[in-house]
């Protein structure tokens, strides 16, 4: 029997990583004249740029100097994304999973202060029941850390449970996590490869909850 959704952040509920994307890539053809291409951002995405930075250093030779990227790109994503609006589809999902009396739980790599900070600004945020990001885990996604961590705090089983992600790293995640996971693609992780997922929508709009309810 589903009880409770557990939703991913970035990419889910606002589109921030096309923009991540961009400037991922302005970044490393003004700092390494290289032209970062979407397979090698695709590692991250859903997890940590660490992932990324390690593999292109292994791969290149390179030194990455994190502190020098986060100085330089926070600003600008910060300034990109104040406006993004939420994507097609979540604020009606969203109200319809507390309609039909579902726990809902935000689970995100990122640090706190971000989503909060947009779920506040598109007053979404008092729909949560609890929030789980980085801070609260020992390790993020792909580990089920953060999932696990969700259903606890939710106080449910984790066969009640269905998570909904747009990345990889994420639909791993949850699946490590024993939980069933919804794939909704956005235009940078539409290029990822996705396996043994319960369930692929192009949008949230695609999903009727009250039908799903009747054979989870």
């Amino acid at each position: 029997m589903l009880k409770a959704i557990v939703m991913d952040f970035d990419g889910l509920i606002i589109d921030t990583e096309v923009i991540w994307f961009d400037i991922f890539a302005e970044w490393f053809r003004r700092n390494l004249q290289h032209e970062l291409e979407m397979k090698d951002f695709l590692i991250c995405v859903g997890s940590s740029s660490e992932d990324l930075f390690c593999s292109l250093e292994e791969l290149h030779g390179w030194t990455i100097d994190r502190d020098q990227f986060d100085q330089e790109t926070l600003d600008t994503f910060i300034e990109r994304s104040r406006l993004l609006e939420p994507k097609d589809g979540v604020v009606a999902f969203i109200q319809t999973a507390k309609r039909l009396g579902l726990k809902l739980a935000l689970a995100t790599s990122a640090k706190r202060l971000k989503p909060v900070t947009h779920l506040t600004r598109l007053k979404l945020l008092d729909y949560f029941d609890i929030l789980v990001t980085a801070e609260d885990v020992e390790r993020i996604k792909p580990y089920p850390d953060l999932f696990l961590k969700a259903a606890e705090d939710l106080g449910v089983n984790k066969n009640e449970v269905l998570i909904v992600e747009d990345s990889k790293n994420g639909l791993i995640s949850g699946r490590n996590a024993g939980m069933r996971v919804v794939v909704v693609p956005n235009e940078v992780t539409k290029h990822s490869e996705f396996e043994n997922y319960y369930m692929k929508v192009n949008s949230l709009k695609d999903i009727d909850l009250e039908e799903l309810m009747k054979t989870f």
